[in-house]
């Protein structure tokens, strides 16, 4: 019997790669089969497009629809080419319609052609065509944020240009072509519509950019006025700021944001701010700061946006403060970055007034309503997102199947009810008290980061529980 011979390393490996190959293809198959259910079940999970609920605002005298970030260049414009330019905004425009007011942060500027602009002197530029503000005029916005770190990607005539696009406030800078080619501005002046959506926040000087927009309701036969004013408070290297003689958007350091607040005359201030840290999901000490100091200062409602996802709500001083509410169109992908949510504010006769969150999820760039098998997960995340950091847990009222915050705002109708209008200004005090009060830093310039996850995911596997090992929030399941 012949003596069976022992087989070198180089012999071992290629028997050990035949006897692989034998195993290859029903595993591979069989890897194949778990990603096409794994994507079938994802794509099962997600929100199918129905109208949105519209909240019941029966006793009110007065409601507003607030979101956060709104990006409709890059992706989110080839989804308006296959399906139309209103597409993005279907399904919550019937709660914006039945709101009597409606902002948002607008992360954009407006231009024709790039290739008549400069960009600035960053990674990540955004843009949309005007055809972007004629959605938003269209689903019923009434005033737009422009003090972003994205406003000035194509410098003083990307702004120009957005800020002719949009409607100004009253006493508005009139239309400046110091800082444009002159073939830019005849192509602005031959080709540039306008649109009725107020921006503020941004403008031709510092004056023009702390400018309120205001809007008038009538309620019960007295004027509810509402004025809007907007803080950026994020800047990378050589990004153009309003100052006294030169365009650009409207920064957090604490003289403007003071003589902004101070110097409104309305009933309610409703006051956009973009701060904190990109995807972090609670605020930073900054950020508690400024919007404190933002609502000591006259603001009723301060609206956050900047990190792309949901952060807690609070209730300071009868003001009520969101520290961000995250994407509202946007083509970004990760999970927390689909998070999203209407605020819808709604005021009493009486004084009372509640803040109910109302959740969605972005699918195709598109913020759609809860439904099919993973809502309720969806929701319970949301809800943690937006109650985990709250201190002052008494002023939920809801927080089961609706997330409501109640806040007294009784001050607002003494105001709408005041003859004097010298008294019809949220109460002023002193400028220096106040600053040294709080001893704010003006914004300081940023690294600025890689877009994470830019591009639509069409799905990913649905995460469950808080994310980052951070505690579930004062959710109730």
């Amino acid at each position: 019997m012949a003596k069976r011979r022992n087989l070198t390393y180089k012999e071992k490996v290629l028997a050990a790669g035949k006897k692989h190959k034998k195993k290859a293809l029903p595993h591979s198959l069989i890897a194949l089969g778990l990603c096409i259910i794994l994507l079938i079940s994802a794509r099962l999970l997600e929100p199918e497009p129905s109208a949105s609920d519209v909240p019941d605002t029966e006793g009110s005298i007065f409601t507003a629809s607030m979101v956060g970030d709104i990006m409709m260049g890059r992706h989110v414009e080839e989804v308006m080419n296959n399906h139309g330019d209103d597409y993005i905004f279907e399904h919550v425009a019937p709660v914006f319609e039945a709101s009597d007011y409606t902002t948002g942060n607008f992360e954009n500027p407006v231009i024709l052609n790039e290739d008549e602009y400069d960009s600035a002197d960053k990674i990540i530029h955004l843009f949309s065509k005007p055809r972007a503000v004629e959605a938003l005029q269209n689903a019923h916005f009434t005033t737009i944020n422009l003090a972003n770190n994205h406003m000035m990607d194509y410098q003083l005539e990307g702004l120009e240009t957005t800020l002719r696009t949009f409607s100004r406030p009253e006493g508005a800078k009139p239309e400046d072509d110091t800082h444009l080619d002159p073939e830019l501005s005849a192509l602005l002046e031959a080709e540039l519509p306008q649109y009725d959506v107020q921006a503020i926040g941004g403008g031709r000087n510092l004056e023009d950019a702390m400018l309120p927009s205001y809007h008038t309701y009538d309620v019960n036969g007295q004027e509810l006025t509402v004025a809007t004013v907007g803080f950026n408070d994020v800047f990378y290297s050589a990004m153009e700021q309003a100052g006294p003689n030169s365009p650009g958007v409207l920064t957090t350091d604490p003289s403007y944001i003071s003589d902004t607040l101070q110097a409104v005359e309305a009933d309610l201030v409703i006051a956009h701010i973009h701060a904190g840290q990109e995807y972090d999901s609670a605020p930073t000490s900054r950020q508690k700061e400024l919007m404190r100091f933002m609502a000591d200062a006259g603001a009723d409602i301060v609206v956050g946006h900047h990190p792309h996802v949901l952060q807690s709500v609070d209730i300071y001083n009868d003001s009520i403060i969101m520290y961000s509410i995250g994407n509202f169109v946007f083509d970004q992908g990760w999970t927390r970055t689909r998070d999203t949510v209407i605020a819808n504010y709604q005021l009493q006769d009486d004084g009372q007034a509640t803040l109910e969150m109302l959740p969605y999820r972005i699918f195709e760039s598109q913020p759609r309503p809860l439904t099919g098998a993973a809502a309720d997960l969806h929701k319970q995340r949301i809800f943690r997102q937006l109650t985990k950091d709250t201190t002052h847990t008494e002023f939920i009222r809801e927080n089961d199947e609706r997330l409501i915050f109640e806040v007294d705002h009784s001050h607002v109708i003494e105001r709408m009810n005041e003859p004097d209008e010298e008294e019809n200004a949220p109460p002023e005090q002193s400028e220096e008290s106040l600053e040294e009060e709080y001893d704010i830093e003006p914004p300081q310039e940023t690294e600025e980061p890689q877009q994470p996850n830019e591009g639509i995911i069409e799905d990913e596997p649905v995460e469950e529980g808080p994310a980052d090992g951070q505690d579930e929030g004062h959710f109730s399941p």
